[in-house]
C-alpha cells in the first residue's frame, strides 16, 4: 500500500480511541453528543450537562511530541506545513470554545494506550470539576 492510499483510510471520527472513550465514558454514566457540527473544531464528544467538548487526539496528526510522533521523511514542507496548521486550528479552537462558555478536555492517544484506566480516571473527574482544560 502506498502513502496515498494509507492517507486515504485514516479517518478523523469514529478512530479506535475514540470508541474506548467513548464506551468508557457511557459505561461510567456520562452522556454525550458525538461530533458536534454547530461547535468549533465539532469536537469528539459533547458532554452538554457539565458543557466539556472532548477531543481525542492522535499523536501523530496532532504532533503531541511523544513517541507516537514521528515526521514523514518524503515531502518535509508539506508535512510541516500539515503539523503547523494542525497545531494552530487546535489552539484557535479551544480558544473559541472558552470563549462561548464551554471547557475543553484533551485526551491524547498515548495515554490511552500507555494507561487507559488512570486516563479514564482523570477524564471523569475533570468532567465533573469547574477547571476549565485539560491534556491527558
Amino acid at each position: 500500500m502506498n502513502r496515498s492510499q494509507m492517507m486515504q483510510s485514516v479517518h478523523s471520527e469514529d478512530t479506535k480511541p475514540e470508541i474506548l472513550v467513548r464506551r468508557a465514558l457511557f459505561h461510567a454514566g456520562f452522556r454525550y453528543k458525538l461530533h458536534r457540527h454547530d461547535l468549533p473544531g465539532s469536537p469528539d464528544l459533547f458532554v452538554l450537562k457539565y458543557g466539556v467538548a472532548i477531543f481525542v487526539n492522535g499523536c501523530f496528526w496532532h504532533q503531541h511530541g511523544c513517541k507516537l510522533t514521528s515526521r514523514p521523511k518524503s515531502n518535509p514542507d508539506f508535512w510541516d506545513n500539515k503539523f503547523t496548521n494542525n497545531t494552530v486550528r487546535d489552539i484557535k479552537t479551544s480558544w473559541k470554545l472558552s470563549l462561548q462558555g464551554y471547557r475543553v478536555a484533551t485526551v491524547w492517544e498515548c495515554s490511552i494506550k500507555n494507561d487507559f484506566e488512570h486516563t479514564l480516571e482523570r477524564l471523569k473527574m475533570f468532567i465533573t470539576s469547574d477547571d476549565e482544560t485539560i491534556e491527558i
